[in-house]
């Protein structure tokens, strides 16, 4: 990957997807796209796998939209998953939280050693 700069701090980038050049705007320093790079095309590669594997046969035209959209649609999975992992992980932690601040009495806090109610007066 390239980079090079533009006004606002939007940066032009040259990469490869599907061994192919592209030319994108982003602003996106390089580290976060790289891995976004990788990610899409292990994705595309694991789709040849399986199409080899249910055709024994290497896709035609892997540039084609339906193909494009095929490996947009596994992306946008695997982020509805990740979201919806996530969720049910706050979700789990939000329960006992919940149960170990409903356990602590009330008083503990106030009648502490270091409040004010403990202090003798001030004259």
């Amino acid at each position: 990957m390239t980079a090079g700069n533009m006004a606002d701090g939007v940066q032009e980038h040259h990469v490869m997807v599907l061994n192919r050049p592209i030319k994108i705007s982003c602003l996106d320093s390089g580290m976060d796209l790289d891995a976004a790079i990788k990610l899409l095309n292990e994705t595309f590669q694991d789709m040849e796998k399986l199409y080899g594997l249910k055709y024994e046969c290497a896709p035609s035209a892997l540039d084609t939209s339906t193909w494009m959209l095929t490996g947009a649609l596994n992306l946008a999975h695997r982020v509805l998953c990740l979201e919806r992992k996530a969720a049910l992980q706050a979700r789990d932690m939000e329960e006992p939280l919940s149960k170990l601040l409903d356990s602590i009495p009330d008083d503990v806090i106030p009648n502490g050693p270091n409040t004010s109610a403990n202090r003798p007066p001030v004259e």
